[in-house]
């Protein structure tokens, strides 16, 4: 039992490490739940020193995806996909998914990381496991490697920043609004190192996939990890470091403008010409991303390319079910595969010199979406959908109307 006021972070770490609590500073050996790797992460970089270090410790436990490459764009890309699902197959993976999606998304569609849970993930977006209110840490394939090896992960435990989420949001904007507003709020550097913890009203009532971006964010933000509260609360007396509270119904739409996520403004000031504009990724391509934007083109045609990118193959055949992927396609979109490629500036939408496109990616540094001379706009898929009807960013409430809610 603790003795000492714990914040959801300490208390998972706590019980990964076996101790009755922990305080910020303390260095401690936990015991992973979930380990989890993609095709760009994983067996390509670690298979190699897993070998060397004994093998699996518990193959039950680990998670690959192949994202990134797929479908391959030339013979490097479809060798990796090959040395993937060798390696995935020859340590028996049962959690390995080949042409399904999005890592991250995947691990939270099949339920495999969950709320009390410790989760080390070789991808800088691995926080996003936190949406099940997990503790999800990011590391270099390397030490993931010693992970897979000994199930145990070296961790300095982290001080917690407290976001509380209160209200209902307007019309026409949606969760990666509010994290755009934390960025405005409080910069770039508030989550540095720290743990992200996120409740409140409106958090409370978000779907599976709001608090999936809530906890993909907080990669952007620098954090150790983002845990959004599911069904779990900190003790009364746990300290923060920072506490800040959001009111959802004074959020605007926003917009994060080159060279970084952290560089936002509200839409309605922007006003830069576009040559594309994207909605994909693990942040920006979940069955509500496509739903709004299908809301938000129905009947109406784009002004310049549009590419949709499913982030798993269950929100293609949900979104292809509903109607929403034919009021894109009618609209003048064009449907890719599930996966990272644009978004990562690998395959499928890469930019060139001097190219724009405001996109539902997760991050807009330069060269991130290929060129480092295009320029990248962040925005939500109400924002997207809108700015590519008229061929410039846009705040969604000036050209969009009550139909489109």
């Amino acid at each position: 039992m603790s003795v000492v006021p714990q914040t959801l972070t300490e208390r998972i770490l706590a019980r990964a490490a076996k101790r009755d609590d922990v305080r910020p500073g303390d260095e401690i050996w936990a015991t992973a739940d979930r380990m989890i790797m993609n095709d760009s992460s994983g067996p390509r970089r670690l298979a190699g020193l897993v070998e060397e270090l004994g093998g699996l410790w518990d193959p039950a436990r680990v998670v690959v995806a192949s994202d990134h490459f797929v479908p391959a764009a030339n013979l490097r890309h479809a060798s990796i996909l090959r040395t993937t699902r060798e390696w995935s197959r020859k340590e028996k993976i049962g959690n390995f998914y080949d042409y399904e999606g999005i890592l991250h998304n995947l691990v939270l569609e099949h339920g495999l990381a969950a709320s009390g849970e410790l989760v080390v993930g070789a991808d800088s977006h691995s926080t996003t496991a936190g949406a099940a209110g997990a503790v999800a840490v990011a590391v270099g394939s390397t030490e993931l490697a010693t992970v897979l090896a000994t199930g145990q992960v070296w961790l300095r435990v982290p001080e917690s920043v407290r976001i509380d989420i209160d209200g209902v949001l307007p019309a026409f904007t949606a969760v990666r609004d509010v994290t755009m507003r934390l960025f405005a709020d409080l910069g770039n550097v508030f989550g540095l190192q720290r743990a992200i913890e996120i409740g409140g009203t409106w958090t409370a009532s978000a779907s599976t996939e709001e608090r999936l971006v809530l906890a993909n964010q907080g990669c952007e933000m620098g954090a150790h990890n983002a845990v959004v509260e599911n069904g779990q609360a900190p003790d009364r007396d746990a300290h923060y470091v920072l506490r800040h509270r959001i009111d959802a119904a004074s959020v605007v739409p926003m917009v994060a403008c080159h060279p970084s996520p952290a560089n936002v403004r509200p839409a309605s000031e922007v006003g830069e010409t576009v040559d594309m504009a994207w909605i994909g990724s693990c942040a920006g391509g979940r069955r509500e991303d496509l739903e709004a934007a299908a809301r938000a083109l129905r009947g109406r045609k784009v002004a310049v390319p549009l590419l949709v990118t499913p982030a798993t193959r269950a929100i293609y055949r949900a979104c292809l079910a509903s109607g929403a992927l034919e009021a894109l396609t009618d609209a003048g979109a064009t449907v890719l595969p599930p996966g990272c490629g644009a978004c990562a500036g690998v395959h499928g939408g890469v930019q060139g010199d001097g190219d724009r496109v405001i996109a539902t990616a997760t991050r807009n540094f330069p060269g991130r979406m290929g060129s480092r001379e295009a320029s990248v706009f962040l925005g939500s898929a109400h924002t997207v959908a809108a700015s590519a009807l008229v061929g410039r960013i846009v705040d969604p409430r000036e050209v969009l109307g009550e139909s489109a809610r």
